[in-house]
């Protein structure tokens, strides 16, 4: 698998990624299964959803873990440097220009209005992640019930538990329903190799646990150790994603340390939506206020790296639990649940009161059914819907 693409190619898949997954992480998740199941065809849907399943259990921002992932299964760790940077790249660059904006004129020209008009497109593509792996399951029934059943304890559970209780419900209900075929009793495998590689994920988690120690207790007191400090400690601890994230990122930037006002940590949350990319590239703009762009690289990259590397280490107990039979059932129910919760991302993009009207409604519809049929590529949606929400909002 290693040899089907290179490090150009995937660099640039990457930046393009990066460049148009406005919308959050499932928005930029939805565009790597795009590009690399749909359109190039190196990997099964099957390498996406393993991706996403171990990201939901995982503490850091989602989408890059995936990304990081993706670029390790196609070119080991080269490969995951290539991709985490490509990804950042974009969204990086974006909230530097509009940190100097904003903290030298408050004003941000024209973007949100683009905004307005990309996000029934975003919605749409969401949506029709969703779809396509609901394609691949095999009792389309049951599958339809637990993807129901997933979408609703997403939308009426709040905080971290959102998503983990529905993918947990799902794995256990499918086990029951799955009883006959369960066989235990079945080797892992190799037990040799095995040993191998969970003595490799021992020595990476203590090298994370001195990594935490040494950051948490070294008596280096500035603000660049500090901002390393403080989203690397958010990177390895806290789980669910960016929205998850927000109000502890209230409670220490703007409460215990005062580094930003309220209506500027609102604003920057505000930015880390219409930027394409995690929404979790505030951070950029933390550091950029703190210690311009040296304080914006230090945040950007120590509250997305340490959680990009825990899930490749990951990955290694992942698929050693994955061969035995008990395990592949409750995996296979986790990857059901996960279409419910795509479906309640595209949901809660789409039924925002800003954007929910009949004009953007059409949108989606339209968008949804070119892109179900793979007639163009979304990047052509977003820029075509993206320039018309402009051209409404500047002359309406």
């Amino acid at each position: 698998m290693k040899n089907k693409i290179s490090y150009i190619r995937l660099f640039f898949i990457f930046l393009k990624t990066g460049t148009i997954s406005f919308g959050g992480y499932m928005m930029l998740i939805a565009m790597i299964k795009y590009e690399f199941v749909e359109r190039t065809k190196i990997l099964k849907n099957s390498k996406i959803l393993d991706a996403i399943t171990m990201a939901s259990f995982l503490p850091g921002p989602m989408a890059i873990n995936v990304a990081s992932y993706v670029g390790f299964l196609l070119k080991g760790w080269k490969g995951a440097v290539v991709s985490f940077l490509a990804v950042l790249l974009p969204s990086f660059l974006i909230m530097l220009l509009f940190s100097h904006l904003y903290l030298n004129s408050q004003n941000i020209p024209g973007f949100t209005s683009f905004f307005m008009g990309v996000m029934p497109v975003v919605s749409a593509v969401i949506f029709t992640v969703a779809y396509d792996i609901f394609k691949d399951t095999k009792n389309k029934i049951f599958s339809f019930t637990l993807v129901v059943l997933s979408f609703l304890i997403a939308y009426l559970v709040k905080g971290y538990i959102s998503i983990i209780l529905p993918l947990l419900i799902c794995g256990v209900l499918n086990i029951f329903y799955n009883k006959n075929k369960i066989k235990f009793g079945v080797s892992f495998g190799n037990s040799s190799k095995n040993f191998i590689k969970i003595k490799g994920i021992i020595v990476a988690s203590l090298i994370m646990t001195i990594l935490y120690l040494f950051l948490n207790n070294a008596p280096i007191d500035t603000k660049t150790f500090h901002l390393a400090r403080i989203f690397s400690n958010i990177s390895l601890t806290l789980f669910g994603g960016g929205y998850v994230f927000i109000p502890y990122l209230d409670k220490i930037i703007v409460e215990q340390l005062g580094w930003l006002t309220q209506r500027e940590f609102i604003d920057s949350i505000a930015m880390g939506q219409i930027t394409p990319g995690p929404i979790l590239i505030t951070a950029t703009f933390i550091g950029y206020k703190i210690n311009g762009i040296v304080g914006a690289f230090i945040a950007t990259i120590s509250i997305f790296l340490p959680s990009s590397v825990i899930i490749i280490f990951f990955s290694r107990v992942y698929y050693f639990f994955k061969k035995n039979a008990f395990f592949k059932i409750v995996i296979k129910g986790f990857k059901i649940g996960i279409i419910g919760l795509i479906c309640y991302a595209g949901y809660i993009i789409m039924f925002r009161e800003e954007i929910f009207n009949i004009f953007n409604i059409v949108i989606f519809i339209i968008s949804f059914l070119i892109l179900s049929k793979k007639l163009i590529h979304p990047l052509f949606l977003i820029l075509t819907f993206g320039v018309l929400g402009y051209y409404l909002q500047l002359h309406g």
